[in-house]
């Protein structure tokens, strides 16, 4: 207990976060828990879904959120559908694309992976269409902590999808490091 209010008072982290993260991280259990939930979802892709046009039907579909707060720095992102059963959810994979296509696999710019999803799929164009039963949990399980970490710490736990022998591809904040 005294642990979680030193790190309280130093990182100005909530008791429950760091309650979360001390669990997560060193606990046996539910490292394998969390490992478990994110081995179960689909790998990104490489290359950016859509890049030479719309495919339907693929499993991905165009992200419609605000990539420009939470992936600073991505062109597009995609979400995986239909969701994958795991431990936290109805969870789902999110990458994020580079302008040149490439998957972005670290930095401001990478997606995460979704406790809980919000994508049921996609339109005609290929934009997602929403899951109404995730956007709760969503918010709760993912954004939430997201708001209060901040990317460089909530990717430590919600750790972005480098793909199958995806080349490394750091972007922060729209800019690629020398």
């Amino acid at each position: 207990m005294i642990f979680l209010i030193i790190l309280y008072m130093i990182m100005r982290i909530p008791i429950w976060i760091a309650i979360h993260l001390i669990f997560s991280m060193c606990s046996p259990t539910n490292s394998t828990k969390q490992e478990v939930w994110h081995q179960k979802l689909q790998s990104c892709p490489c290359r950016n879904p859509d890049f030479e046009g719309v495919k339907l039907n693929d499993g991905w579909a165009k992200d419609q959120g605000d990539i420009a707060t939470y992936h600073a720095g991505a062109t597009e992102c995609f979400r995986s559908y239909p969701p994958v059963n795991t431990t936290e959810g109805m969870s789902g994979q999110q990458c994020c694309y580079d302008s040149d296509g490439n998957l972005v696999t670290a930095g401001s710019a990478a997606g995460t992976p979704d406790k809980v999803s919000t994508c049921d799929g996609e339109n005609n164009s290929g934009i997602m269409t929403i899951r109404y039963g995730g956007i709760l949990g969503h918010l709760r399980k993912d954004v939430q902590p997201w708001k209060e970490l901040g990317w460089e710490k909530y990717n430590t736990v919600w750790m972005p999808n480098k793909g199958r022998n995806c080349a490394e591809n750091l972007l922060t904040k729209g800019l690629n490091p020398p």
